[in-house]
């Protein structure tokens, strides 16, 4: 099984997130939405390989894949092999401009 782990920025990204769900939706939306997080990277955990690769980033030298949390955001990652290791990059609103996402992560 692959260690999964979330890089600094992301948890920043991953609290902020959480704490909007609660303000714009209400508490049990948010938290249906962090337990699918959580459920996402189980399966990372098993599979690391299961997202689909970003197009958004495929020019990029690392191959970064996403796992979509829901129909608006999804969840950035790339896969280390060598160390069997996944690393949750980004939640992304996938309303936003993508060349912020190319920026954001280079």
């Amino acid at each position: 099984m692959a260690t999964v782990i979330w890089t600094f920025t992301a948890q920043i990204t991953k609290c902020n997130f959480y704490l909007r769900g609660r303000k714009e939706f209400g508490i049990t939306v948010a938290n249906k939405i962090d337990k699918k997080i959580e459920e996402i990277e189980d399966d990372l955990s098993k599979w690391p390989k299961s997202g689909f690769p970003e197009p958004l980033l495929k020019n990029l030298p690392i191959q970064y894949r996403a796992r979509h949390i829901n129909k608006r955001f999804k969840l950035i990652y790339r896969y280390d092999e060598i160390e069997d290791m996944v690393y949750i990059e980004d939640i992304w609103d996938t309303r936003r401009a993508p060349q912020n996402l190319q920026r954001k992560l280079k």
